[in-house]
């Protein structure tokens, strides 16, 4: 989710010219060899600043296709070119409440990204990048919109929904 990138002003992922819209979002899960790339950024979670690892992805500008997102984010975030096809894999659809009212929804879709050209390194978006193996992303992720990933992870699906609620 690159709106916030390396600087968390405040708690809203989305980017300050799509405010006014729910967020729809293309992530890729990026992956060789067993291990999955993820990116990191720094938030505000709850509250406090947070650095979080998050799957490469973004927001969707308008006017643009999902497939043009997940190529345009993959490249600012991580340098990588990508190959298609991308499959698939899961969609998140949330909502964002503060102190009890829905302030938007999201709706994210990640797909495959197995065929990719270049070393990953960390675009002006996110602070680092990364290769984690499958078992260490427990503990990575932790911040409250990771919820649908850690279930995919675990048992597969197609569909999930989250929120994301703060007081």
């Amino acid at each position: 989710m690159s709106s916030v990138g390396t600087q968390a002003d405040d708690d809203d992922i989305r980017a300050r010219h799509l405010r006014r819209d729910d967020f729809l979002g293309a992530f890729a899960v990026v992956r060789r060899g067993g291990r999955v790339l993820m990116v990191q950024n720094q938030r505000i979670v709850h509250g406090r600043r947070t650095l979080t690892w998050d799957l490469p992805g973004g927001q969707v500008e308008p006017g643009e296709l999902l497939e043009e997102a997940l190529i345009r984010e993959l490249s600012e975030e991580t340098g990588l070119r990508i190959e298609g096809p991308h499959p698939l894999l899961f969609v998140q659809e949330g909502a964002r409440e503060r102190r009890g009212v829905r302030d938007h929804a999201w709706r994210s879709f990640f797909f495959a990204v197995d065929v990719f050209h270049g070393q990953p390194r960390a675009g002006h978006e996110v602070l680092d990048v990364r290769w984690f193996e499958r078992g260490e992303l427990d503990e990575v992720l932790t911040a409250p919109y990771h919820d649908s990933f850690r279930r995919w992870l675990q048992r597969g699906g197609s569909w999930f929904g989250s929120v994301w609620a703060e007081s």
